[in-house]
């Protein structure tokens, strides 16, 4: 349970440190790339975590980092806001959709759950970036049509085994700490009581 609501230095903090994390995590995924795209998309570890540890704030700097690997990683100038949505869905959709009971409760049937959340937000935010891509001409439509399912087969992977991980281990020590802002829901919650 989210015990009090974060002060304005926490949150700079949080978002200084995940928009630096995003963007580290973002040119480690640059080193294998397509032209203007890239197939290792290791900032969607964070984006696997993030929502329930950071809430906003962790948004926030998400979609910074976003931009600033879109703009340098991958070249793509004031055109890098394309990164920043991708961000902005996958982030929003998982923060809304993972169950709470996924985060405290550590079974089988919640570890599919919480696969099956990030299978489905993983998809959405590949086929939205590959889609943008393709539009204004950065990705010709038969490369975005070969890449996205690899792309999404290996993403998905990664994130299934490391982002479980990550919330059994890490979560508890950002409770103890104060940052943990929880689900959706949870946060909402705490947002009403405040």
């Amino acid at each position: 349970m989210v015990t009090r609501k974060l002060n304005n230095a926490k949150e700079a903090s949080i978002i200084t440190i995940t928009a630096a994390l995003y963007s580290v995590f973002f040119f480690l995924s640059g080193l294998i790339a397509v032209p203007k795209f890239t197939l290792l998309y290791l900032p969607i570890i964070l984006l696997g975590v993030f929502p329930i540890w950071f809430g906003l704030s962790g948004l926030t700097g998400s979609m910074i980092g976003a931009f600033i690997g879109g703009f340098f990683v991958e070249g793509l100038g004031v055109l890098a806001w394309i990164e920043s949505v991708t961000a902005l869905i996958i982030y929003s959709l998982n923060w809304v959709l993972i169950p709470q009971k996924v985060a405290e409760e550590k079974t089988k049937r919640n570890l599919f759950l919480l696969i099956g959340v990030y299978a489905l937000t993983l998809f959405a935010g590949t086929s939205y970036i590959l889609w943008q891509f393709t539009i204004l001409g950065l990705l010709p439509v038969e490369l975005a049509e070969i890449v996205l399912l690899p792309t999404f087969g290996l993403n998905l992977a990664i994130e299934s085994v490391i982002c479980p991980v990550l919330i059994k281990t890490v979560s508890p020590k950002l409770r103890s700490m104060g940052i943990y802002t929880g689900t959706f829901k949870e946060w909402r919650s705490h947002e009403v009581k405040a």
